[in-house]
């Protein structure tokens, strides 16, 4: 599986979302459109991490990008205004489920997958993450 962080800011926030792909053994960690703070000091951090670790880690400019060069078998994105719910069903070791940095939600140019929502609805991007792979663990 592969798990992409989108429209970084927060240095804090990509270590935490880091570190919990991690401890869940995703394949790929991916981030994509990062800046200001997480660009200079996150991902330099985040790389080294995984390096360490033996993980891989890609950075991409955009969230197509990232879509164009790994070929997904389905790009799930995690968002508030879904009408569908997460279903670890779907998922396969192929599949991209992508969270975003940027409140309120994903932005319609960034929509190029299948939107779903996990409850409770009002959970931030590590929550959100958090609350999916756990159900993909069970």
């Amino acid at each position: 599986m592969i798990v992409v962080y989108h429209d970084v800011h927060s240095v804090a926030k990509l270590t935490e979302i880091y570190k919990l792909a991690s401890a869940y053994n995703v394949d790929l960690f991916v981030v994509s459109r990062v800046q200001g703070g997480a660009a200079q000091s996150g991902v330099p951090e985040i790389s080294a991490r995984a390096f360490l670790e033996g993980r891989k880690i890609l950075v991409v400019p955009d969230l197509k990008d990232a879509i164009e060069l790994l070929k997904p078998s389905k790009v799930i994105i995690l968002a508030k205004r879904a009408q569908v719910p997460f279903d670890p069903s779907e998922v396969d070791d192929k599949t991209m489920i992508v969270v975003t940095g940027t409140e309120p939600d994903v932005s319609k140019y960034d929509e190029v997958g299948e939107l779903r929502y996990v409850e409770p609805r009002e959970l931030g991007d590590i929550g959100k993450l958090a609350v999916a792979l756990c159900l993909l663990k069970r």
